[in-house]
């Protein structure tokens, strides 16, 4: 199940003792009871129908998990190892961070070295908030079993499966890079004022002014054979730097990201194509603006974006999680 649900009808299905993802907006998500679930702050959402801002309801997604096989917990910085050590052998771990915090700077920077996170089925994303509240409110995580909230920690759902179970965590990344200019960043970083450009070291704020880098079009690597796209959020004129959603890689070339001409129809045909019936996905928040118009998904979707399975970015595009019955 996922669905656009009031705050009174996902309280009903807590109260059942189901066991829960729910992402919306801060003060509908405090308005739910304690019960087996996690959730993150985020007034955009992919529906059925496409995308929306809701700002009243949550969206809801039931996992076919029992609450007896899951444990829900708080992370902090110095706890980051528990993400793989605490997970089942067999399962899979849900995380959300939320947005712009030290925690999911720490986290996106260096997830990639805790040992066993690329042994576990892990997903997540990145809560946020509305546009108009950025400076003004901070984006939250909730436990739902404790009925705590938090802007500093991430917070973690493992599920144990039975035997003939397994979880499978997948990526959809439409985006490849184009043709264009080789981009080299010098460190792993959200903000970045310099970098070596064709070879050549270049003011990265006064590129992108005299390029016109397009907000909605982000810079693409490969990595081991995989793309990863990393979107900017500004380009800002008080620090002379180009800021992105999430870190850079240090030696890797990025090239801006080639054209998808009708993003709405790509995503739903490779859906079909690859018979993708996740129980959880995300997106980021640049995809849900090309499938807001008239947008499509094939599951649930929130801003700003998937995790890679590694754990190791909160930078993919589109990432999903099912449960295989062997």
């Amino acid at each position: 199940m996922n669905e656009l649900l009031t705050p009174a009808e996902a309280n009903d299905l807590i109260d059942r003792g189901l066991v829960l993802h729910i992402a919306g907006d801060e003060r509908a998500l405090r308005q739910l009871h304690r019960g087996t679930w996690i959730g993150g702050t985020t007034p955009y959402l992919l529906t059925r129908q496409g995308g929306i801002v809701e700002r009243e309801k949550v969206f809801v997604t039931l996992l076919p998990v029992k609450p007896g096989a899951v444990a829900t917990r708080f992370i902090d910085i110095g706890r980051l190892p528990a993400i793989s050590t605490e997970a089942p052998r067999n399962g899979f771990t849900i995380v959300i961070a939320p947005a712009m915090s030290d925690i999911h700077a720490i986290y996106s920077l260096t997830s990639a070295a805790v040992p066993g996170i690329r042994d576990i089925a892990l997903m997540g994303w990145v809560s946020g908030v509305h546009f108009d509240d950025h400076g003004k409110v901070s984006a939250k995580v909730f436990d739902g079993v404790t009925g705590e909230a938090a802007d500093d920690r991430i917070v973690v759902l493992h599920a144990a499966l039975p035997p003939n179970k397994s979880a499978v965590v997948d990526i959809v990344n439409l985006v490849t890079p184009g043709n264009g200019d080789e981009i080299v960043f010098d460190a792993p970083s959200f903000s970045v004022r310099e970098c070596v450009i064709n070879g050549r070291r270049e003011d990265f704020y006064a590129y992108a002014l005299r390029k016109e880098l397009p907000m909605h079009c982000p810079l693409v690597t490969d990595l081991n054979g995989e793309f990863i796209s990393v979107s900017i959020k500004t380009i800002d004129a008080a620090s002379r730097s180009v800021q992105f959603y999430a870190p850079v890689m240090k030696g890797r070339v990025y090239r801006l990201a080639a054209v998808v001409p009708d993003y709405r129809e790509a995503l739903a045909r490779v859906a079909a194509e690859r018979h993708l019936e996740p129980i959880l996905s995300c997106n980021c928040y640049n995809n849900f603006r090309l499938l807001r118009p008239r947008g499509r998904a094939f599951q649930s979707a929130a801003r700003p974006g998937g995790v890679r399975r590694t754990g190791a970015r909160f930078d993919e595009p589109d990432a999903g999680v099912s449960v295989d019955q062997e």
